[in-house]
């Protein structure tokens, strides 16, 4: 249907398989890992790890803000835009907490376990990459031995068979 020809007239030239497998540089495991996308991801997070980390070690400093405030204070509208019923506030403020019975300190380790953690998962990720693509590439070397060996078996099973005909032929065997 594809080819726009009815079955009967459609036919195919039979060819032998003429492909070789393909060789397999060296190196070419770390350049498959570094494209997969488990360990990337991996990565990500200990990085992200690593992050909260710093966040809660800012924790540990004062907060300092900068603010300001400005308005009009006066119960008639005719003193509104008259300078003493003005007003406005500027200045910095800091604050830092004294005593948080060891919470920031638990916060830190908390997230250092986690980062402890996403490294123990991207190590895994990287071995269990590694194993996987070693996997295949020594079911790559097993395959393009058996195709070897298969080429050979035919090649002799093709010896045979002409040495069958010629005798046949020469009138030896029936």
């Amino acid at each position: 249907m594809l080819t726009g020809q009815p079955a009967s007239t459609f036919s195919i030239p039979v060819e032998p398989l003429k492909s070789n497998p393909l060789a397999i540089p060296f190196g070419i495991p770390s350049q498959l890992l570094e494209r997969r996308t488990d360990i990337a991801a991996a990565e990500r997070l200990v990085g992200q790890a690593n992050a909260q980390i710093g966040v809660a070690r800012a924790a540990y400093f004062p907060t300092v803000t900068l603010s300001a405030a400005a308005g009009l204070e006066s119960s008639s509208i005719a003193t509104w835009f008259a300078w003493p019923s003005r007003f406005f506030s500027l200045g910095p403020a800091a604050s830092e907490i004294i005593f948080d019975a060891g919470l920031r300190r638990a916060t830190v380790e908390q997230f250092r376990a986690q980062y402890d953690q996403a490294v123990a998962n991207y190590r895994q990720a990287v071995l269990t990459a590694f194993q996987q693509v070693e996997d295949n590439l020594g079911s790559l070397r097993i395959l393009s031995n058996e195709i070897e060996y298969q080429d050979a078996a035919v090649k002799s099973s093709g010896r045979s068979i002409g040495l069958a005909d010629d005798r046949y032929r020469l009138g030896i065997d029936p």
